[in-house]
């Protein structure tokens, strides 16, 4: 009965020998030179290990470099340039750096100046995009930065520089033309030219002559005025037609008027006879023929009757795009008619008219027509 116990001690002491070989116990020695089993948590690796996947910047909005410099003249309207690339999702701001205002979100213009707004220029084959900040009427007081900003994370920005300027506070002392009279000072700068001058036309002074310009430019070389000039070559140009003021011709008769155009530099454009205010072209009726010659120096123009009718009376005008025009008076009488007239101018005393000798014919004429039609 004692033993039992005692056996009970002696398993208990076996197996705690044995949990504590286990615990302490070591590998044993390979039997082999090759590599063993490959231990992933403990052992170190040779395999590269890769980071998470970062998100590529070129994806990410950016700004393309642009002209950040702009220059305005007071009353022009500014445009601030802003490109962005990539922008995708993201949102374009503009603020005035000076006091911090926001002016525009998107296509928002959030100042309450109607002169500000947002003008979007697509631009596909960049990828981007324009958001340029338009501001009208410009003055004094919008000149100074201005930040383009895109709201990543962090936030971008891109700053433009606005500079307005008065030409009215830009004094010329280097022009001939204008006289001093107010001396300007300097405001934190030395300026180039140190008076303003009164713009004075026609002063010449020692140095160099300038010119001033119907549109206010002063340039070394005289204003050269095209009206002037067309003016002076239609004053060289004259226009004649042969034979006289009036032509008479008998009924069945022929009659041949020419109007000659000379000092021409280049040929007329256009060139031509009226009658009525209604152009005369050879398809009145047979027996009218016109001929023309346009060349420089003289040119002329030659309208021909074979056979006038008492309706070929008239006033007729030649016609130029490059000289005054000319009219001469055609009358045609039948043959007992042209012998009164002849009567008539035979009889008339030397102090009378040649308008009133001319109107007698003109009556006698239209009488005869009168008389015909009946």
């Amino acid at each position: 009965m004692r033993m039992v116990p005692t056996m009970s001690i002696i398993l208990l002491l076996v197996m705690k020998l044995l949990d504590t070989n286990m615990v302490n116990a070591k590998p044993k020695a390979k039997g082999y030179a090759g590599p063993g089993p490959w231990d992933w948590q403990n052992d170190q690796s040779n395999y590269p290990v890769f980071s998470p996947y970062p998100v590529s910047k070129l994806d990410q909005p950016q700004f393309m470099k642009i002209n950040r410099n702009i220059s305005v003249m007071v009353g022009e309207t500014a445009f601030l340039p802003c490109r962005v690339k990539n922008l995708d999702e993201y949102t374009v701001s503009w603020i005035r750096a000076d006091d911090v205002t926001v002016l525009s979100v998107g296509h928002l213009a959030f100042s309450s100046d109607k002169r500000i707004s947002v003008v979007q220029v697509p631009r596909p084959r960049l990828s981007a995009s324009d958001w340029n900040l338009s501001i009208e009427n410009a003055s004094l007081e919008d000149d100074g930065q201005y930040e383009c900003q895109v709201n990543t994370d962090p936030k971008i920005n891109y700053k433009v520089f606005l500079a307005v300027a008065d030409p009215a506070k830009y004094p010329q002392a280097d022009s001939p033309y204008y006289e001093v009279v107010d001396p300007a000072p300097a405001k934190g700068f030395e300026q180039t030219h140190s008076v303003i001058k009164k713009h004075h036309k026609e002063v010449e002074k020692d140095g160099f002559s300038m010119y001033l310009h119907d549109n206010g430019c002063i340039c070394p070389k005289p204003q050269f005025k095209l009206l002037d000039t067309v003016k002076q070559l239609q004053k060289d140009l004259v226009m004649t037609i042969s034979g006289g003021s009036i032509e008479y011709v008998t009924s069945g008769g022929g009659i041949m008027l020419e109007c000659l155009v000379s000092g021409l530099s280049s040929p007329p454009l256009s060139l031509y006879w009226e009658k009525g205010n209604k152009v005369v072209t050879a398809k009145e009726r047979p027996g009218v023929s016109l001929e023309t010659e346009k060349v420089a120096g003289v040119s002329r123009i030659t309208l021909y009757f074979g056979s006038a009718e008492l309706s070929d009376t008239g006033n007729y005008t030649c016609v130029s795009d490059t000289a005054k025009r000319e009219t001469v008076l055609v009358v045609v009488t039948q043959g007992d008619d042209m012998k009164a007239a002849s009567l008539a101018s035979a009889s008339l005393p030397s102090g009378v008219s040649t308008m009133v000798y001319s109107l007698t014919v003109l009556t006698i004429s239209v009488l005869t027509v009168v008389i015909t039609s009946h």
